[in-house]
């Protein structure tokens, strides 16, 4: 009996009308992504390669990481990894997956120091790490501290750490918000965060892929500024004066969050910076102590 052949760019066509046919917004590019981590080869090589036949080994392994895409898991969660401000970091379900938006605040820090900058950094729900190393590799003199209450999250954020050659300047710790700190003398001359902040009753809006990561990393309560209120009351006693705060919010959460800084009393210079879609992104100031 004939045996189907199945080379990369038939593989590729059926994924990408399978995809379709659930409604993936990017049906090509995760096929292409999920075949080219199977086969340990970058996705130029499946296009100078599309009449090569996939073996038996390479198609079981491809099968049950297009079953995960279809029931909703990202493809950086499938895959491992995600590509974020020219480094790849270490992902999987069970954190945050880096978005674009997030980059907006790590530019406009990276614009706001010089380069050769001695400052210590603290990065607030950080995840695997997403900014706080992101910053470290631009920023080569500067070190920092990551807390997070996610024990998931922090192997994670240690292994990129390690990954991008960061052991020696940052530090990971198990915190709800700054309670690993409290009592210390510790202070920062930036403290940066991306909390939780969807509405809890915007989840029924949410993709399936944003639902399956871990609901800890999303919802910041029922008007999404849980977090915001603590980072805006307790940042003070963390800072140095003449310190900065730059926190990433929803997209129409920016007034609501200076509004937050402006009642404590102590920020001044307080700016919103919009990301590629015009939404106001980040919201930073200055602290006076």
């Amino acid at each position: 009996m004939h045996k189907e052949i199945w080379t990369i760019g038939r593989i590729l066509q059926w994924t990408e009308q399978y995809f379709q046919s659930k409604e993936m917004d990017t049906p090509r590019l995760d096929g292409e992504v999920l075949l080219s981590h199977v086969l340990g080869k970058d996705r130029i090589y499946l296009y100078t390669h599309y009449d090569q036949p996939l073996i038996q080994e390479e198609l079981d392994a491809f099968r049950p990481l297009v079953q995960q895409r279809a029931k909703g898991y990202s493809v950086a969660s499938i895959t491992g990894q995600k590509d974020f401000m020219g480094l790849t970091f270490k992902v999987n379900d069970k954190v945050l997956i880096p978005r674009p938006d997030t980059e907006t605040l790590i530019e406009h820090v990276l614009d706001t120091y010089p380069e050769d900058c001695n400052m210590r950094i603290l990065d607030v729900c950080t995840g695997p790490g997403t900014i706080l190393l992101s910053l470290l590799h631009y920023l080569p003199n500067a070190v920092g501290v990551g807390l997070d209450i996610s024990t998931d999250a922090l192997p994670l954020a240690r292994e990129n750490a390690d990954s991008f050659n960061l052991t020696k300047r940052v530090e990971f710790k198990e915190s709800d918000m700054f309670a690993a700190l409290r009592g210390t003398d510790e202070k920062f001359d930036l403290i940066v965060s991306n909390p939780p902040y969807i509405r809890t009753g915007d989840a029924k809006m949410l993709s399936q892929d944003v639902l399956n990561e871990p609901h800890i990393a999303l919802f910041g309560g029922e008007d999404g500024l849980v977090f915001y209120r603590i980072l805006a009351r307790e940042c003070g006693a963390y800072l140095e004066t003449n310190g900065r705060v730059a926190f990433e919010v929803g997209y129409d959460q920016a007034e609501a969050v200076r509004k937050l800084l402006e009642a404590t009393g102590q920020y001044s210079n307080i700016q919103f910076i919009a990301d590629l879609g015009g939404h106001n992104r980040v919201v930073t100031a200055v602290y006076e102590g």
